[in-house]
């Protein structure tokens, strides 16, 4: 079996031990696997045998953008697939995206807590009517976060006016469909839709029962493997897919051919060492 992690994080070496640092002070009990480092996450990779991992970066002003695209076209490989990120405040959304298709990133990942700004706030709207002709997926933080007050900014239900406004936006709203929020995004009308959830940082909170409910609702075909890397635990992870995924063939949606389907790759084998 193959293995992409579709949601990771990790920082330039200069920045990983602040970093990490100062997320972990707010977030309790949730700890670090790695130490934020590229490095540090290939080698977890490595042990639990995962071949390749979006890594998400998050822009929390505007100026943060050129750094993070100039750090990401550094570092993507056939193992490593970074997804870029812009501010909802940037005075030129249109040209950002040109930016990142003109690098041949993948992605894009908008956090609203740490970008403080609603997933249906107006500030994105510019960003989302460009980025949707890419035909490149946005990877949304969703539910509530555990470094944060339970805001509801992105819960399940606020996406549906996103899903409205924009039809051809390519979607996956993480921590399968919300964190701490399972059971209201498999009573919400999103689940089902033509939208892509991901399994990160669920390991440990999404109860098993609930978890199987949104596979068998929501179809195989539009869930993605993703741990939260340093934040949850690829192992883990993949015991949690097991438990929630009984159909094989649904396992390998999950594990990697959603993946390779969304972006046009292939999956490769194991990391070098």
């Amino acid at each position: 079996m193959k293995y992409f992690d579709f949601h990771t994080h990790a920082f330039v070496d200069s920045l990983a031990e602040r970093a990490v640092g100062q997320i972990a002070a707010l977030s309790g009990d949730v700890r670090p696997h790695t130490d934020g480092t590229l490095r540090d996450l290939l080698r977890a990779m490595r042990e639990d045998g995962v071949n390749a991992s979006v890594i998400a970066s998050i822009a929390t002003k505007a100026t943060q953008f050129e750094p993070i695209l100039e750090w990401s076209k550094q570092i993507k490989s056939e193992h490593v697939f970074p997804f870029a990120s812009v501010h909802p405040d940037d005075p030129d959304p249109e040209g950002k995206v040109q930016m990142i298709v003109d690098a041949g990133l993948k992605g894009l990942k908008i956090h609203p807590f740490y970008q403080n700004a609603a997933v249906d706030d107006p500030r994105w709207f510019r960003l989302y009517d460009a980025w949707q002709d890419t035909g490149l997926p946005i990877l949304f933080h969703t539910g509530f976060d555990v470094a944060f007050p339970e805001l509801d900014i992105c819960t399940p239900l606020r996406f549906r006016k996103v899903f409205d406004n924009f039809p051809k936006l390519v979607m996956v709203m993480a921590h399968m469909g919300g964190w701490i929020c399972y059971e209201d995004f498999l009573m919400s009308d999103m689940c089902g839709e033509n939208v892509f959830i991901d399994t990160s940082c669920s390991a440990r909170f999404c109860p098993i029962d609930l978890g199987a409910e949104i596979v068998k609702k929501h179809g195989a075909d539009n869930i993605l493997f993703a741990t939260d890397c340093p934040w949850g635990v690829q192992r883990e992870h993949i015991d949690f897919v097991k438990k929630i995924c009984p159909d094989e063939r649904g396992r390998e949606d999950i594990f990697y051919r959603n993946a390779e389907r969304l972006l046009g790759i292939e999956v490769t084998e194991k990391l070098p060492e």
